[in-house]
């Protein structure tokens, strides 16, 4: 523990980090964490003239980006083999793929080998608003709507996927029900809404 006459010369003028919490009696506690000092970081308490070591592990967990904290959509496996029925909406006009109709074999194996490679892993936006939606192309007038029957688990399962604008190589898609707004190759959706290169 040091006495201190000038924080900044510990880098806590302005921390690095800053943790609230709030003790038994609801009193908020401020910690602030300033320079490194070898395998420790200087910190102190708000009000406080003490100025204290700790290991620099203390903070390891504050290292996080954005994406580390956001839970993305679970998205199912979905193939040719499990792939029943899609009802594919656009411009208010829908048609209906079946797996059990024999002459829809080959837009079948294509809109599944699609829906196959869908990776909901690279975002555009995490919380999308109503308002921003036309940006996107995935408000209800805009986007391409594909309603999905599949088989999992011996289960009969349903999921819509909303397909928006094209931007670069990659198209705006939301999972129905989801805030989310992901990056999906444009040559994936086209094989998921069946269109003809």
């Amino acid at each position: 523990m040091k006495n201190a006459d000038e924080a900044k010369d510990y880098g806590l003028d302005v921390p690095i980090y800053t943790i609230e919490y709030t003790d038994d009696n609801d009193d908020v506690i401020s910690v602030y964490f300033g320079n490194n000092t070898g395998d420790n970081i200087y910190a102190t308490l708000e009000g406080e003239k003490s100025i204290y070591t700790v290991s620099s592990q203390v903070i390891e967990d504050l290292n996080y980006t954005e994406e580390d904290l956001i839970q993305l959509d679970d998205y199912p496996s979905i193939g040719s083999g499990n792939l029943e029925k899609a009802v594919i909406t656009q411009n208010k006009n829908s048609v209906v793929y079946d797996s059990a109709d024999e002459t829809q074999t080959e837009q079948i194996i294509a809109i599944a080998g699609g829906l196959g490679a869908v990776q909901l892993s690279t975002t555009a936006d995490y919380c999308a608003e109503e308002k921003e939606l036309s940006e996107y192309g995935l408000d209800e007038d805009l986007r391409a709507a594909v309603e999905v029957t599949y088989q999992e688990d011996e289960k009969e399962k349903k999921l819509t996927l909303y397909i928006g604008n094209r931007v670069g190589d990659d198209r705006y898609v939301m999972l129905n029900d989801s805030k989310i707004v992901y990056l999906v190759s444009d040559a994936i959706c086209g094989n998921i809404l069946n269109e003809e290169e």
